[in-house]
């Protein structure tokens, strides 16, 4: 097939002379996958949306991209404006662009994800948004867009990296048991894990700290309490660190 060279120009005539911005590029826009452990359950926080052409549907957190804001800015922008959830560190997860990813106008979004811990967030219903509420994997409703598709995504790298870098430990509190790390791995690995190996590769892999401290909360023999080790040497974890469902 013949292009047709008068739609577009070669892109040094288009750095010189740009065409309108409607023709240069599709629309831009971030979404943001927000995971949660609470409960002993892995949660995902999602907004329903106030007005527009997905008025009363459910949705990950996002917006287009300002053109005043730098790429890297705009997950923090909209976190905090639409869920007034600050102070979170989110990492990219990758851009999705399929051509009918929306249904009423070509937008390509840059997907990011985060691990938080509900209980040190108090959620704000923003503007654009008529709730904001956090959602139990099983129970996430009908998504936006390919919103389904970037959240299973999210769920799928969380899988591959819990078993490569010491990850997850934003979702717990500041200090926790062996039981609760283990019910976090499952959580997030979808299924139970050998105990006895569970607790024999973590405790080796020295991502963890004796406080010295136990929990008093339970009605059984009270375990200890430990907590991450900030100073942990990624280097150390070797291939036998892997848990498999």
């Amino acid at each position: 097939m013949v292009p047709n060279t008068e739609s577009y120009h070669a892109q040094s005539q288009l750095l010189a002379d740009p065409t309108p911005k409607s023709e240069l590029m599709a629309g831009v826009s971030v979404d943001c996958v927000i995971l949660g452990f609470e409960e002993e359950k892995l949660k995902v926080l999602l907004i329903q949306h106030n007005g527009g052409p997905k008025d009363g549907c459910w949705a990950l957190p996002g917006d287009f991209v300002n053109n005043n804001c730098n790429l890297g800015e705009m997950p923090y922008e909209v976190l905090h404006r639409l869920t007034g959830i600050q102070d979170i560190f989110v990492n990219q997860l990758g851009a999705f662009g399929n051509l009918e990813r929306v249904d009423y106008r070509r937008i390509i979004t840059v997907a990011y994800y985060a691990l938080i811990s509900p209980q040190k967030y108090v959620l704000k219903i923003g503007a654009g948004a008529k709730d904001v509420k956090w959602f139990e994997m099983h129970e996430v409703p009908k998504l936006i867009f390919d919103h389904k598709e970037i959240l299973d995504a999210a769920i799928q790298k969380l899988r591959r990296d819990i078993n490569i870098f010491p990850i997850g430990f934003e979702l717990l509190a500041d200090k926790f048991t062996l039981t609760q790390v283990q019910k976090l791995y499952e959580a997030i690995l979808g299924g139970k894990l050998d105990t006895r190996n569970f607790r024999r590769k973590i405790i080796k892999s020295n991502m963890l700290i004796d406080t010295g401290k136990v929990d008093h909360s339970v009605p059984y023999r009270a375990p200890k309490l430990f907590r991450f080790n900030k100073d942990f040497d990624l280097a150390s974890i070797n291939n036998s660190f892997s848990f498999q469902i």
